[in-house]
């Protein structure tokens, strides 16, 4: 299951770019760190808020900026639709 979510979360994330890193010129893997953690709390969750929520915080963490949850709500909800339904 993890190998399975840590592909859909860098689809997901990598489309989002968040930081515009990739736009930028950055490596495909620029956001490894951040999608590993994702991952993780992705095969914990129970619903696309808790995914969201787990979004949030990573990126807080890691860029040190706020992002808004209805960006992090809709990577979320792909994530979510593409692995459990």
């Amino acid at each position: 299951m993890l190998q399975l979510a840590l592909k859909i979360v860098t689809e997901h994330i990598n489309e989002w770019d968040p930081e515009r890193l990739l736009e930028g010129g950055a490596p495909d893997d620029e956001y490894e760190v951040e999608i590993e953690e994702i991952a993780k709390a992705v095969v914990d969750s129970r619903d696309e808020i808790e995914i969201a929520e787990a979004i949030e915080d990573t990126f807080v963490h890691y860029f040190g900026r706020e992002y808004s949850f209805d960006d992090c709500y809709e990577v979320a909800n792909k994530i979510w639709r593409d692995l459990y339904e």
